[in-house]
């Protein structure tokens, strides 16, 4: 045979490199049926999936001819993909890589617009400079997963599945937490899938379109596929191309920080309507700025040792009781707990009072109690922990920090601590979830304490509310490690419940407490409102039974974060358009109750406002014992700055700031920073005499 005639053959069959001729034919081979089925029952099951939502939902979330017209998109995109697994295309080699290059710089611009249509994000909206900044988020990743398979349908496959994974993840976090993903939450993958077992989960349309967008994007990406192999300069030269493109995006977006410039800024205090007005994906990247802890300003050995000498001499606050000997110190963190009452200030009345027994200690006048702030809402529960066991507040550290899992990686002097080691204390924590949520397993022994009794370990019946272990529960575990103590010892429990968590949609859960203004329009309200009634009537039964004890004890007790809920019926409670509220609005939903109570005398008085940090010291007064240098000056720091979160921070004054903005107070906050930095950071450089104390 002569040479034109083999090089005709092989040109029949599509396999000479170089391939000149463009043909775009339908091949019906097995493959491609399988593959085009394959799609169609995809496309079914979701379609089915959403008609089932449609019609069992009590307000249909799409109008009759809105639903048509989804109905027609949806099923005109699932059988041009269909369609398309049966389609063989050949370009000309140079046109192939043409094509294929444009498309990875497309790409990204669909999942950018898919990702923040799903979270319903302003997108539409966004000025030239923000749309890019997103956009150039996105190219960067495709750049670097094209540099590393050098393959299009790859590239297109992984780098879709991993956005619009995260996209739909982000859209069900904020369902469930009311905040988004931030970088601090991968982490904390395994406790989410934990803490998220009791919501519902459902697609919304633009979802599924996305889904079906998304697969025909890799349908085409593979038949665009070419069979022949360039030479290893050209692959070469090609991953090195992508990879330089990534690494320069990198830089552009991190060190040098080209986002802020195009109007890309992080509200600490509200991610949610900051990522709605920046984009999913490009808050995300900017929050990523955040993740190193910055030393404060002027911090040296030097200037610790300035600080500390000065908190020294500082007099020791009064008790607020005299237990006459070491009392038995219980500490409960109740999940998701506020008194939704107390903050609608009339906006908002209910069937019947949630919290009478809660109400009756306040009113009594022998209780220390009021409103504190959290420095989280709807979530990272952890924090709130933290900030109350340590003093330390997360106002210093990056935004969505979790120190249980990001700093907590060695021994750190806390109330735990001071109580055990000072004092001779066995300190137990109790909660019934599973030990590492959070990483409470590798976090509470650094703390200082003997023994975590997990949901594994409980001694007692646990009863369950809405699928959780209740309150009552809880408290029952805690009477049990009362009763089986060392009586030797003195003993300090701390024990974060668990009851109230969210969700707030089990249809078959009675609610016994209505909304008056609105009676069964907010169900998820309500079934919140109804187990922090049955929480009362625990926290009842916990008080009836210590009050019975003739040892002392004292009680402290706080919420850890707003529930998430309805948003018509938070702008009810709180007066405003709950997505557009002004910032002392704001941090109303970070408000929390609590009080300290005593089996003994105590100096009963109502405190307006306070964050986290300082109740540990409010804790060591009215236990009557003796605090370390460093728990008195935060006593000291509350009189003039009673609330310091992560979100905003009031004076004594009642005038309220952004975290991160400039305020009057900027010099004590930063000596605030110094001392917390050298407790958390310190190393071998920590003032260990100013966290710890020795009994004179």
């Amino acid at each position: 045979m002569k040479k034109d005639e083999r090089t005709a053959g092989l040109s029949q069959k599509g396999k000479v490199p170089g391939n000149t001729h463009f043909s775009v034919r339908v091949q019906p081979n097995r493959r491609n049926w399988i593959a085009g089925a394959a799609v169609l029952l995809f496309a079914a099951v979701l379609f089915g999936w959403e008609v089932f939502l449609h019609l069992t939902a009590e307000e249909p979330f799409l109008s009759l001819p809105a639903f048509v017209g989804y109905s027609a998109g949806f099923w005109a995109l699932s059988l041009v993909t269909a369609a398309a697994c049966l389609v063989q295309v050949e370009l000309p080699l140079w046109v192939n890589r043409w094509v294929s290059g444009g498309l990875l710089l497309l790409l990204p611009l669909g999942f950018f617009l898919a990702v923040d249509l799903i979270n319903s994000t302003q997108v539409l909206q966004f000025s030239f400079l923000k749309g890019l900044a997103n956009y150039l988020c996105y190219l960067m990743v495709f750049a670097f997963l094209y540099a590393l398979s050098r393959k299009l349908w790859v590239t297109v496959l992984s780098g879709g599945f991993l956005f619009l994974g995260f996209g739909i993840a982000n859209y069900f976090v904020v369902e469930s937490r009311g905040q988004p993903i931030l970088p601090w939450d991968i982490q904390g993958v395994g406790t989410a899938m934990t803490v998220f077992r009791g919501y519902a989960y459902r697609p919304t349309p633009v979802m599924t379109l996305a889904a079906m967008g998304f697969l025909l994007a890799v349908v085409v990406s593979v038949k665009l596929t070419t069979g022949e192999k360039p030479s290893k300069r050209f692959r070469v030269t090609e991953r090195g191309v992508a990879l330089g493109m990534a690494s320069a995006l990198f830089i552009m977006l991190f060190p040098m920080n080209i986002m802020a410039g195009m109007g890309i800024s992080v509200w600490a205090w509200n991610q949610k309507s900051s990522s709605e007005m920046t984009g999913i994906t490009a808050g995300f990247f900017a929050n990523c700025q955040f993740l190193m802890v910055d030393m404060p300003a002027g911090y040296s050995s030097a200037q610790v040792k300035k600080v500390s000498e000065e908190v020294s001499q500082l007099e020791d606050p009064e008790p607020v009781g005299d237990p006459q000997e070491l009392p038995t110190i219980i500490a409960i963190m109740n999940e998701s707990f506020t008194d939704l009452g107390a903050v609608g200030e009339g906006n908002v009345t209910f069937s019947q009072d949630n919290l009478p027994f809660l109400h009756s200690l306040q009113e009594s006048g022998d209780v220390v109690w009021g409103t504190a702030y959290s420095s989280v809402y709807g979530g990272n529960t952890c924090n709130s922990e933290y900030e109350f066991l340590t003093g330390n507040t997360t106002a210093f550290l990056p935004v969505g920090s979790k120190p249980y899992q990001q700093y907590l990686d060695e021994k750190q002097t806390s109330l735990v601590s001071l109580l055990g080691d000072t004092y001779g204390y066995e300190c137990v924590a109790v909660h019934p979830g599973d030990h590492s949520a959070w990483q409470r397993d590798e976090a509470y022994p650094a703390l200082g304490f003997d023994e975590f009794i997990d949901v594994d370990r409980f001694d007692v019946h646990r009863r369950l509310e809405h699928g959780l272990t209740s309150d009552r529960s809880s408290y029952d575990q805690v009477i049990y490690e009362y009763e089986h103590r060392d009586k030797e010892k003195p003993l300090f429990l701390f024990n974060v419940t668990i009851q109230n968590h969210g969700g707030y949609d089990d249809e078959d859960y009675p609610t016994t407490v209505q909304v008056e203004q609105a009676p069964g329009e907010y169900p998820q309200t309500e079934q919140y409102l109804s187990l922090t009634k049955k929480s009362d009537q625990a926290l009842e039964y916990l008080i009836d039974y210590f009050s019975r004890q003739e040892e002392p004890v004292v009680v402290l007790f706080f919420g850890d974060h707003w529930p998430n809920l309805e948003p018509e019926f938070l702008s009810m409670l709180l007066g405003q358009d709950s997505e557009n509220l002004s910032f002392e609005n704001i941090m109303r939903e970070y408000q929390v109750p609590f009080f300290i109570w005593a089996n003994y005398d105590l100096e009963g008085e109502e405190i307006e406002a306070v964050s986290l940090n300082y109740l540990s010291g409010l804790l060591l007064r009215a236990a009557g014992l003796e605090g370390t240098d460093y728990t008195n000056y935060l006593e000291d720091l509350r009189q003039t700055l009673p609330v310091i979160t992560a979100v905003g921070m009031l004076d004594q004054e009642g005038n309220w700031y952004k975290n991160g903005d400039a305020t009057p107070y900027d010099d004590l906050l930063n000596e605030y920073n110094i001392l917390e930095y050298n407790n958390a950071f310190g190393g071998n450089g920590k003032r260990m005499e100013t966290f710890t104390l020795t009994v004179r």
